[in-house]
């Protein structure tokens, strides 16, 4: 039987490939999209984003968290939980269908309606498979998960560079959602084991619901949090700006949002399963905070430091203005994976409570990046974001250091010699990029000095435990194929 160890590195591995495979492909397929439709076609979607991130919030209702934590789930369980969502989905959705007039007079532009009602379609699928999806991640199998986020994510990108290339404009951007998830659940309810019985218990939905009421609240804060800017600067300003900030957010996204995740999906069980020793659970949190860190620090500020070469190689001049968007946003996410990372202690030891609460002190914190938007311009509220992200990883820091002998300065001290490592490397890297060069080979040129200077960096003058793991990780690997 594997090791609760051996069970963490597998899952983190395919959860890292689900994330990056799947995510890199669908990247790929945004960049072509990119080259093909304009700007204020990607801001059209942007702009109610928030609305269908609320919906799916709504519909999972915190049941997926309640569920993973629970040490004895029965089929009545599941199946409870299956039920509740389907039903949740059809409400919701015709809550978005009947709302789509007044949020298009809302933000301007008729054009929404349509997207709203059919993007919305979203909900409905991905309530089919929410338990399906949970049973994958209580067993820490991501391998079945990254196969089928890798055949979604081609299926949906084919259809929608297809479409683009047809003349169907936005449309393409709303296929290329609603296929990937209809794919995804689709694949998930074949592969599933699972299915579910003609039973529905209320004792079970009580006591999921108890627990899980908490992390629905936490998820429908972390939305707005996550998505109000967009809308802020689709009300304020004009779906062009949308356009940039959501392409800059989608490159800062594709590190962050997905270190993140893979760190929560398989941090969670994990720590669940250790709820017991807290002194092991410092051990494994610590060693987590460091790893996820080290990869955060170094791809996001390589990000930012060849940003501008990046943006024209990828996606063409026309998208230029979108990275100095990146440079700022870059800076107010590398924080993003250690608050989802620190999320999980609260939740793995049956305090969701601390996690709501920290949830709405971060939410309410947003309101200043969002009246510096409203009252400047949209740099001020960029940089605000920054401030708020530090701000709200120092206060989950706190709560952490309350909740496990784990101190604030003990868990600065561990990030700091990454983050100073990945800044220098940043700063040269974008002093490279005042060569008068192509863009191509400027980009390559920049990419192999940061690469070189973070090797050289961690081989000479910092040698972290976290970068000897990966690199013996990485070389075993290559034995194996040899």
């Amino acid at each position: 039987m594997s090791t609760l160890k051996e069970k963490t590195a597998k899952g983190l591995g395919w959860g890292f490939i689900d994330n990056f495979v799947g995510t890199g492909i669908t990247a790929v397929v945004s960049i072509i999209l990119a080259r093909i439709l304009s700007p204020e076609e990607f801001g059209l979607v942007g702009m109610i984003a928030i609305f269908i991130a609320l919906g799916n919030s709504l519909m999972d209702s915190g049941f997926s968290g309640a569920l993973i934590r629970k040490e004895n789930v029965t089929d009545k369980d599941l199946s409870t939980v299956f039920y509740t969502n389907l039903i949740l989905s059809i409400i919701i959705y015709a809550i978005l269908f009947v709302s789509a007039p007044f949020i298009a007079e809302f933000l301007n532009t008729p054009i929404l309606v349509k997207l709203v009602r059919i993007l919305s379609l979203s909900v409905l699928i991905m309530s089919f498979t929410q338990v399906q999806k949970v049973n994958f991640i209580r067993k820490i199998d991501f391998r079945t998960q990254a196969i089928i986020s890798l055949v979604a994510s081609l299926v949906s990108g084919i259809a929608s560079i297809w479409m683009a290339l047809d003349g169907y404009g936005v449309w393409s951007l709303v296929v290329q959602q609603l296929s990937k998830q209809a794919v995804v659940s689709l694949l998930l309810w074949i592969f599933s084991t699972w299915k579910p019985s003609a039973v529905f218990s209320w004792s079970s939905f009580k006591e999921m619901f108890n627990f899980g009421s908490k992390l629905l609240a936490c998820s429908i804060i972390s939305v707005i949090w996550n998505e109000i800017y967009s809308l802020v600067i689709g009300k304020m300003y004009n779906p062009v700006s949308v356009g940039y900030f959501t392409r800059a957010e989608k490159f800062k996204s594709l590190v962050t949002s997905n270190i993140g995740q893979v760190v929560q999906r398989v941090g969670y069980p994990v720590m669940s399963s250790i709820q017991n020793d807290p002194q092991r659970q410092v051990r494994v949190y610590r060693k987590v905070v460091r790893l996820t860190m080290l990869i955060t620090s170094t791809l996001v500020m390589g990000l930012i430091g060849c940003a501008d070469a990046m943006i024209e190689v990828l996606i063409g001049a026309k998208w230029l203005p979108a990275a100095e968007y990146l440079r700022i946003l870059g800076l107010s996410g590398i924080f993003l994976p250690l608050i989802l990372s620190s999320v999980n202690v609260f939740n793995a030891n049956g305090k969701s409570d601390k996690t709501l609460l920290l949830e709405i002190i971060k939410t309410a914190l947003a309101v200043i990046p969002v009246t510096l938007g409203i009252v400047c311009n949209i740099k001020f509220l960029l940089w605000g974001m920054v401030g708020i992200s530090l701000l709200s990883y120092l206060i989950h820091a706190a709560f952490v250091a309350k909740e496990i002998n784990y101190t604030v300065w003990q868990q600065v001290k561990d990030i700091l010699p990454f983050f100073i490592i990945s800044s220098v490397m940043s700063i040269l890297v974008h002093f490279i990029g005042e060569l008068e060069i192509k863009a191509l080979y400027l980009l390559v040129l920049q990419i192999t000095v940061g690469f070189a200077i973070t090797l050289a960096a961690y081989e000479i003058f910092y040698k972290s435990e976290e970068y000897a793991d990966i690199k013996s990780e990485i070389l075993r690997v290559l034995r194996l194929k040899k």
